[in-house]
């Protein structure tokens, strides 16, 4: 008889697939090993910028309410490297 194959150790420092809901969309991801709390963290983030905006007067589906959240985060991107100067 042969002997049993081993399974390979998990390695830990591989990235996980992590499912995330946003605006009712489900998208699968991949999320460094150790960076789970981060992400949740920015994904808290995301949700709350997405209730403040949606509904904005001329903000409509989706698409309209994560531009406007990219411009905005662009916004203060750009005004925080500003600052730093």
């Amino acid at each position: 008889m042969y002997p049993k194959a081993q399974k390979p150790a998990a390695n830990p420092n591989k990235p996980k697939q992590l499912t995330i809901a946003v605006l009712g969309r489900h998208m699968k991801i991949s999320c460094p090993a150790g960076q789970e709390e981060k992400l949740q963290a920015a994904l808290s983030e995301l949700e709350s910028r997405v209730s403040n905006t949606k509904y904005q007067p001329g903000v409509h589906g989706a698409e309209d309410v994560l531009l406007m959240i990219a411009l905005n985060l662009c916004n203060e991107l750009l005004e925080a490297k500003k600052s730093d100067e």
